[in-house]
């Protein structure tokens, strides 16, 4: 897997999961669906930056080391989530 897609797909997860959980989970038809493509717009833009100025935006990922960022992305979504369910 390439770092770019590996780190694209972590933030996604991080960002929609605090998207849903600050919405209430409430959102529903356009506003979900313009929440998103504006997560998935900005991840993207913000991801491709910040790889080509390290010259790494083509790096290969190893399969063990890309689950264990994927599981380690989708842990700290879940803890925001219960942060944030807990303030509110």
């Amino acid at each position: 897997m390439r770092l770019l897609t590996l780190m694209e797909y972590c933030l996604l997860i991080f960002f929609m999961g605090i998207y849903l959980s600050a919405t209430g989970f409430t959102a529903k038809d356009f506003g979900l669906y313009i929440g998103l493509v504006l997560i998935y717009t900005l991840v993207h833009l913000f991801s491709k930056r910040f790889l080509q100025k390290r010259g790494k935006e083509s790096q290969k990922i190893g399969l063990f080391q890309s689950v264990l960022t994927i599981t380690g992305s989708v842990f700290a979504s879940v803890l925001a989530i219960v942060i944030i369910a807990t303030m509110l």
